[in-house]
């Protein structure tokens, strides 16, 4: 089912949304490790670039494949987090592009395309309008973990 109007722009603005936040973070706290088993902020922000691609790859699978079966993703299969870009600029230019493209391919879907199903093994019901949604609070969800890595006190860091 296509998602309501707000969720897909949403979508579209979170990169104008999330880059000057992130930009107004000093750079030497980039890459603190705040606890042992938090990713820094960097790392969030590389991991949140580096799905995109993987994400546009979904989309085109439930567009284009007659019966879209989809992959599970694993992040600790993937390179170090800090590895992925060659900094910040880099990875939020690579957010925007497959932002863009992601948003010409929904911006182009047939109203049939929004409704076919995929199987996903993880999920119970998987198809665009879910990876959409999927989209928009997963970011926002590892933005929230950049602001509170960023601004908590260290005495209130679980």
């Amino acid at each position: 089912m296509k998602p309501p109007v707000p969720t897909l722009e949403a979508l579209r603005t979170l990169p104008e949304v999330l880059e000057p936040y992130f930009r107004s973070i000093p750079e030497n706290r980039l890459d603190l490790r705040r606890t042992a088993e938090a990713w820094t902020l960097r790392e969030h922000l590389y991991h949140v670039a580096g799905v995109q691609a993987m994400l546009l790859g979904r989309m085109k699978i439930l567009r284009d494949e007659p019966s879209p079966v989809i992959t599970p993703y694993f992040p600790q299969n993937e390179p170090a987090l800090a590895d992925k870009f060659p900094s910040v600029d880099g990875a939020f230019a690579e957010y925007r592009d497959r932002r863009t493209q992601q948003m010409a391919l929904l911006d182009a879907l047939s109203p049939e395309a929004w409704s076919k199903p995929g199987v996903h093994p993880e999920y119970e019901r998987y198809d665009l309008g879910l990876v959409v949604h999927h989209l928009v609070f997963h970011e926002y969800w590892h933005f929230y973990r950049i602001e509170e890595l960023w601004l908590t006190r260290d005495e209130y860091l679980s």
